[in-house]
């Protein structure tokens, strides 16, 4: 052979990838993939240079810049949905966040790194209604994101129930050290213990020592152990008061497969409330429209009672009761409602009982005991 006439691609595989992996995989991608040549596709698609993806620059002042709009615009045609099963790992700028994860599916990521992030992308993307929902709360295990010293107000509401409250949402909070307003409503599910007052003092208000205002609705769901099957609802609410939050009400929900703990700012501040019993205070809970309840106990016609005067605007309501109607009185029985008072919802328009006793069918649905004027499903 000529050595004069051996060109890049004469190379075997072997060294091509050697040669290759000395570059910046960015720039691999970009220049090589798609040149007509499947043998060169080949070897760039190697995970060497497609699992973990830098889009951002840093200059010499330590500004972090995102790339050339050209080089992002191939990237986003023409390359991401050919590699995104690779990528595991994503580094961005907050600005080019939007336009880069919605090129491609990703069904492997996760690492996510921002820089530049300012107030509204956080109040955006970082909420229940987030386009990006499925991958902030169901793939992300690393989650890395500059620090937010503007940012003064901040407000996140998790309606379905998430095990990221440590690994991605306390991670964030700690980024905000000059917030003054802060609302959260976080459901937790699988933790070992209780929100308690060391976590929420170490982990949330140390970090912000400017915060003034503080509304949350905290629930947490453990398994049912030793330390907190003896725990009570006087125990939770010390905790909190020991942090110096007075208006704050505490209490537990024993269920089936462990324990519901409730923490939340007086007065309750948002309009859903998931999973109480028979141990709920007796307070009026204005903004609530939509009720969960669930207990291990029975639910009786005093409960349901408790429930039209402690949330007046009620519209929507999950009952989980297995256990019967048990101990009613002959009087309640005979359907004689001059014995009892009548339940009466005046906005009620949706009922589930679907995995609850046939009792509660009885309960809400006869005329004598409830009275739901609006239902319509």
């Amino acid at each position: 052979m000529d050595r004069s006439n051996v060109t890049f691609l004469d190379l075997p595989d072997e060294i091509l990838l050697i040669i290759l992996k000395k570059l910046d995989n960015m720039d691999v991608l970009y220049s090589l993939l798609d040149v007509d040549n499947q043998r060169l596709d080949t070897i760039i698609l190697d995970k060497a240079f497609t699992k973990t993806l830098n889009f951002v620059l840093t200059t010499i002042a330590d500004d972090v810049l995102s790339i050339a709009d050209s080089m992002l615009n191939r990237y986003c045609s023409n390359i991401l949905p050919k590699i995104d099963h690779n990528v595991t790992s994503l580094i961005l700028e907050a600005e080019a966040m939007e336009r880069i994860l919605l090129a491609a599916d990703y069904p492997n990521l996760t690492e996510l790194k921002l820089f530049n992030v300012i107030d509204y992308i956080v109040s955006h993307y970082f909420t229940v209604e987030s386009p990006f929902r499925r991958i902030f709360q169901q793939q992300i295990t690393d989650f890395t994101l500059n620090n937010l010293p503007n940012m003064k107000c901040f407000s996140l509401e998790c309606r379905c129930s998430t095990n990221q409250y440590d690994t991605h949402v306390l991670p964030l909070l700690r980024r905000m050290s000059n917030l003054e307003e802060l609302s959260l409503n976080i459901i937790n599910e699988k933790r070992t213990s209780c929100v308690d007052d060391t976590q929420i003092n170490e982990n949330i208000l140390v970090h912000m020592p400017r915060l003034n205002k503080f509304t949350f609705y905290i629930s947490t769901g453990t398994k049912l152990n030793h330390i907190v099957h003896h725990l009570s609802n006087h125990d939770i609410q010390r905790t909190f008061t020991n942090i110096g939050y007075q208006q704050i009400c505490c209490f537990l929900n024993r269920i089936s497969n462990g324990v519901i703990c409730h923490a939340f700012s007086l007065p309750f501040a948002f309009d859903y409330l998931e999973y109480i019993g028979n141990t709920f205070p007796s307070m009026v809970f204005n903004h609530v429209i939509e009720l969960a309840v669930h207990d291990i106990l029975p639910f009786k016609h005093e409960f349901c009672m408790r429930i039209t005067r402690c949330f007046p605007l009620l519209k929507i309501m999950r009952v989980l009761n297995s256990r019967p109607q048990l101990q009613l009185s002959h009087e309640f029985n005979s359907n004689d409602n001059q014995f009892h008072s009548i339940a009466e919802y005046p906005y009620f328009t949706s009922l589930s009982l679907l995995h609850s006793h046939t009792d509660y069918v009885e309960q809400f649905l006869n005329q004598t005991k409830t009275y739901l004027p609006r239902l319509t499903e």
